[in-house]
């Protein structure tokens, strides 16, 4: 248990060192890079608050018969690792259906040749965004896959892929060519392309309505497992006029076509998106603007959370409304009921990693109980556990979504249940029940309270000793009557900030 503690705070000391808007980058947030250079991509990512922390530069291309292509910046990869962040660079045939088809009858070679350029130029992995492919490509884009994932994952380099946003089982059309439930057990990330839902030459409307963003998710998770599915949204807008319909344009472009027009913004609200009509008066034309800014890039940003997915990510960084950067770096809006609250700070960090989630409503519910069993859960995604079920309890069946979770924590020895053989998953855990089981599953820090005979109420308890230790090293405190109240429940609050001292 030592080294998983001190591989932890090795970890976030090691943030420390550097500069302030790099700092812990999100890998599981992915960003994709296109159509500027190495410096302007650099002064990009200074403004998102490391709110991303993987980066999807065009660095592989394909010939006219299905070969790879490498446009690589060593210098800019070497760079990006300094600040935190991990690079994927991403494979595409921008659409060109027929190389796409190449590329994937050409796929072992391929394979080889990007896995020798991902460990050549010490990349961490590889993006495949090869679109427009159909059912008759279908398995030999799996089985490209597969391949990719033999020569990669080894080498703990991961393999993502950017999908279509479906919504159904279908095998016509783009959507067809994807086996989505083998890809999810091959790949490490899945990017879910949510966007488009109104295209060039399609009627005018928006680029990614809320609904039709939820019913893809929804469909995509009894697909795919949700802790490898990443939301992508859309930084673009786009356009409807007499000539050009439905054309891409970057948040900064439609703000000032809206401003030097003294046009309206209307929210539109079956679609969660901002929608803008006008005559412009330089051109003539009239204008109708579908487009995300901060506030609606969060309502789909929030979805993530809803569904317990791995993260968010876009296409592509540089069209977006800066102000985005700013929103997911305010805490508070990712949790409504804990601003000014004692533990907001620990709150942050702990939900930050994922190992506890707010509710769908985008509260963390500080005050309330946790349970036996979702602290079963809690321990197991902190320590990195491998799933164990061994451990049997006579009131958690194998099809309740804790048995994994509370098998293997108890087979670890870090919880224990009753002598009737029983585990009592929803009862609200104690703090007498939280103190002995994170004493078993942490080294503590050197005890710095030297302080005798506190807690009078505990001089006879069974966690005595357990509740000393935590203590002696400032985990706890009582209450300001001096008892510690071991049969007391434990909240979310003091979950998470009892566990974020111990790790940080």
């Amino acid at each position: 248990m030592k080294k998983w503690l001190c591989f932890i705070l090795l970890f976030i000391l090691s943030l420390t060192s550097q500069p302030l808007w790099a700092q812990s980058p999100n890998h599981d947030n992915l960003i994709y890079l296109f159509g500027s250079n190495s410096a302007t991509y650099i002064k990009q990512l200074e403004m998102t608050n490391g709110q991303t922390g993987t980066v999807i530069p065009n660095y592989f291309g394909l010939t006219s018969d299905g070969n790879l292509t490498i446009n690589a910046d060593q210098q800019f990869i070497d760079d990006v690792h300094d600040l935190g962040y991990r690079i994927t660079p991403f494979i595409s045939n921008h659409w060109d259906q027929a190389l796409g088809a190449k590329a994937m009858k050409n796929g072992q070679k391929l394979a080889n040749d990007i896995a020798s350029a991902v460990l050549r130029y010490n990349m961490d992995g590889v993006n495949v965004d090869i679109e427009n492919l159909t059912y008759a490509e279908r398995d030999l884009q799996t089985q490209f896959l597969k391949q990719l994932s033999e020569k990669l994952q080894p080498h703990g380099k991961t393999v993502s892929i950017a999908i279509a946003p479906a919504r159904s089982d279908t095998t016509k059309g783009w959507v067809g060519s994807y086996d989505f439930e083998a890809i999810g057990k091959i790949v490490d990330i899945v990017f879910v392309m949510a966007y488009d839902q109104s295209y060039p030459m399609g009627p005018a409307g928006p680029v990614a309505g809320l609904s039709w963003v939820e019913d893809s998710i929804q469909y995509l998770v009894k697909k795919i497992p949700k802790d490898k599915l990443v939301l992508g949204v859309p930084f673009y807008g786009r356009y409807w006029t007499e000539t050009d319909k439905g054309k891409g344009i970057f948040y900064p472009v439609a703000m000032k076509l809206i401003e030097e027009n003294q046009a309206k913004i209307q929210y539109d609200a079956k679609n969660a998106t901002n929608v803008a009509k006008f005559h412009d008066q330089q051109t003539g034309k009239n204008y109708e603007i579908w487009f995300d800014s901060a506030e609606t890039i969060m309502e789909r940003v929030y979805l993530v959370e809803k569904y317990g997915l791995r993260g968010w990510g876009a296409w592509h960084l540089g069209q977006e409304d800066t102000r985005v950067w700013s929103a997911l770096a305010d805490k508070a809006l990712s949790f409504k009921d804990i601003a000014n609250h004692w533990a907001e700070q620990d709150i942050h960090y702990i939900s930050d990693k994922k190992w506890i989630r707010g509710y769908e409503d985008r509260t963390f519910r500080p005050k309330n109980p946790i349970s036996r069993e979702e602290v079963a859960t809690l321990l197991t995604n902190v320590l990195k556990f491998d799933i164990k079920k061994d451990a049997v309890y006579k009131d958690i069946p194998e099809t309740r979504w804790s048995f994994p979770y509370v098998s293997t924590i108890s087979t670890y020895g870090m919880m224990k249940g009753y002598p009737d053989q029983t585990f009592h998953p929803e009862n609200s855990i104690t703090r007498a029940e939280f103190a002995a089981a994170l004493v078993r599953s942490f080294t503590l820090p050197v005890e710095t309270v030297q302080k005798e005979g506190a807690f009078p109420d505990v001089q006879t308890h069974w966690a005595k000793e357990d509740i000393y230790k935590l203590y002696k090293s400032g985990i706890i405190t009582g209450y300001q009557d001096g008892s510690f109240r071991p049969n007391q429940t434990v909240t979310r609050a003091e979950t998470a900030s009892m566990l974020s001292r111990i790790l940080q």
